[in-house]
């Protein structure tokens, strides 16, 4: 899914690809495991190729999870006896595939996370190029800490076939300056799959320079069948050519309003929605202004399609006749109201749209 700069005609086109169940749809919440490996040895994930080695900069595994059942998002930890210093890579197939977006949520998540890093300082914020890629594909942001156990803490993260790596490392010995340097060690000591396409040039994300006006007094539209097959059409996911080709990657701005521990994105120049991420490891919801609704047997009016991005599927919501703030968009997309949803995940074979309101407009 590419947010406001989607293309409904490849989407329509696309749906001839797909696949069309009737039913409820159903969210898995798989539990969080731990991934048994061996000690001394790499551990290869299936998907990319890539591995997680047995020592990283200078640290030994801990242990390797999985916040999904099919290694979709992965973290391993990395700490050496009786050093305070700490190190995770997390490997994860984000619903947006944006590294500014998603790195921009991560330092936005470090920045706040005062408890844990008190009195920070900026050292360093910069591009750079991942081993094997041929363009400033990554971004990292450095921090001197202040008044705590930790000298420094960083955080890196570029793309990886479609695929986001993130570092982050604190460190109770090394100042920030040589924190940055052996993260970029560190990235090198990664056992990298042989063949990598090199992702878009990095942009670091600005506030936007204007605001969206939005409201927490939003009302649903009664969905009908039609709202639940465009929901679902509009859930699809573009063609990997189609966003590795020409067609330039979205440049997103944040919204410069406090939503306190939210943050919203949306691509420059336009006002027709936003993205939301849930974290910083992938999952987002998002709203966009529905415009096939009232062309295709919908109510007319404005109308507003809620989407809950999780790493596998899609799951759509019915329709705001508002664009909602972002409490309201985690109400509207937090419960059991959902009128249709599309895979995701596998890439290959297409999409799976499942519908659940059905033809006399019942969910």
């Amino acid at each position: 899914m590419t947010g406001p700069r989607k293309s409904y005609g490849r989407t329509l086109l696309g749906i001839a690809m797909s696949t069309l169940l009737f039913m409820v749809p159903v969210q898995a919440k798989p539990q969080q495991r731990t991934i048994e490996t061996k000690a001394g040895e790499a551990w290869l994930h299936q998907h990319t190729g890539m591995a997680m080695p047995a020592r990283l900069g200078g640290f030994d595994r801990q242990y390797i999870r999985d916040l999904t059942e099919n290694e979709l998002d992965v973290f391993a930890q990395y700490q050496a006896d009786q050093v305070r210093s700490r190190l995770t890579l997390f490997f994860y197939r984000a619903a947006i595939d944006s590294v500014p977006l998603w790195f921009d949520a991560a330092n936005q998540s470090l920045r706040e996370n005062v408890g844990f890093v008190p009195g920070v300082s900026e050292y360093l914020s910069s591009t750079f190029t991942p081993p094997g890629q041929t363009d400033e594909s990554g971004i990292m942001a450095v921090y001197t800490t202040v008044g705590g156990d930790f000298k420094s803490t960083g955080v890196a993260m570029l793309p990886l076939n479609g695929w986001m790596v993130k570092i982050r490392f604190t460190s109770a010995e090394l100042t920030a300056a040589e924190l940055a340097t052996s993260l970029m060690a560190i990235l090198n000591d990664i056992q990298w799959p042989e063949e990598i396409r090199s992702g878009p040039t990095a942009t670091a994300i600005l506030p936007c320079q204007d605001t969206l006006k939005l409201s927490d007094k939003v009302d649903r539209i009664k969905p009908s069948l039609a709202d639940a097959l465009i929901g679902g059409l509009m859930g699809i996911p573009a063609d990997d050519e189609a966003t590795t080709g020409d067609e330039k990657p979205a440049i997103y701005c944040r919204d410069p309003q406090d939503f306190g521990q939210f943050a919203i994105y949306r691509a420059e120049g336009t006002k027709d929605g936003y993205l939301m991420p849930l974290g910083d490891a992938g999952r987002a919801a998002s709203v966009f202004k529905n415009k096939l609704g009232s062309v295709i047997g919908g109510r007319q009016g404005k109308r507003y399609t809620p989407i809950l991005m999780q790493l596998d599927q899609n799951i759509i919501y019915p329709d705001l006749d508002k664009l909602p703030t972002p409490l309201t968009l985690m109400a509207a997309t937090g419960d059991d109201t959902a009128i249709s949803s599309v895979t995701t995940w596998p890439s290959s074979g297409g999409s799976t749209v499942t519908i659940g309101v059905s033809p006399e407009g019942k969910q």
